[in-house]
């Protein structure tokens, strides 16, 4: 039985109250830090985020996505043709007989063509399109189509530069194309939720590198074809560059986003 203590009542009366706090407070019923008047703590059942997933889970997760597996598609590809740039100041020395030293004003035109796109062509753009309520991607896939179709057109003149100042105009057009990486990163990113960002952007990594290095030996193997002694390269690799970027503008054609 839990002992009584006596209280006194406005009338001077005893009054005889159940006391249940006889003896020493345990663990279990000491009052729980901080009190009331205190901040408050959430209680102790409150969930906890989920632990991050398995890498080889989270990339399976992106492979569900149709349109991130041509994302994908394009990050891996897309780097093994842009290599054939690294051989234009080779191709210029040896068919057009420039000296190397030259050979800076086709880096030069290169550059003039990405600055182009990407300060003014892309921003000017992007707030016109957006004026007309067109959702992010579809203006990212609709520029990643057209940098596609300038790459394949690039190369192609690119190919078939006969004088050098054809070979500046192909660098230049090439230039323009320098927005199919952005714009396809904008638009993967827009694909999956924000959590997911730091996979992506390793496995982008990954494959571009993996493309680099695995389009550095196939160019040069292309690059090698009709060179001799007295005889510049056919240009076969930059044929192949149009030839891949031409692809995946068709592949790019098939792709569907939210309206």
């Amino acid at each position: 039985m839990p002992e009584s203590s006596k209280i006194e009542t406005p009338n001077n009366d005893d009054a005889v109250v159940p006391r249940h706090d006889s003896g020493p407070l345990t663990e279990d019923h000491r009052p729980l830090l901080p009190t009331v008047d205190s901040e408050f703590i959430p209680p102790a059942h409150t969930p906890f985020p989920p632990k991050p997933s398995a890498w080889y889970t989270e990339i399976a997760h992106f492979l569900r996505i149709p349109t991130l597996r041509f994302c994908f598609t394009v990050f891996f590809i897309a780097p093994i043709a842009l290599v054939a740039k690294g051989f234009v100041y080779q191709h210029a020395s040896e068919s057009f007989g420039w000296e190397m030293s030259t050979t800076t004003w086709l880096r030069v035109s290169q550059a003039m063509g990405a600055s182009l796109v990407t300060l003014f062509a892309l921003p000017t753009l992007n707030a016109l399109l957006r004026r007309r309520g067109l959702r992010a991607q579809q203006l990212d896939l609709g520029v990643l189509r057209g940098s596609l179709l300038i790459g394949a057109a690039g190369f192609a003149v690119l190919w078939q530069a006969k004088v050098s100042w054809v070979l500046v105009l192909a660098l230049f057009i090439c230039g323009l194309s320098e927005a199919i990486q952005p714009t396809n990163q904008g638009l993967a990113t827009s694909l999956i939720t924000k959590e997911y960002n730091a996979r992506l952007f390793t496995t982008v990594a990954v494959l571009e590198t993996v493309g680099k290095l695995a389009g550095g030996p196939l160019q040069s193997v292309l690059f090698s074809i009709g060179r001799r002694e007295g005889h510049g390269s056919l240009g076969v690799n930059f044929l192949a560059s149009s030839g891949i970027f031409a692809s995946l503008f068709v592949l790019a054609l098939v792709v569907r986003v939210k309206r």
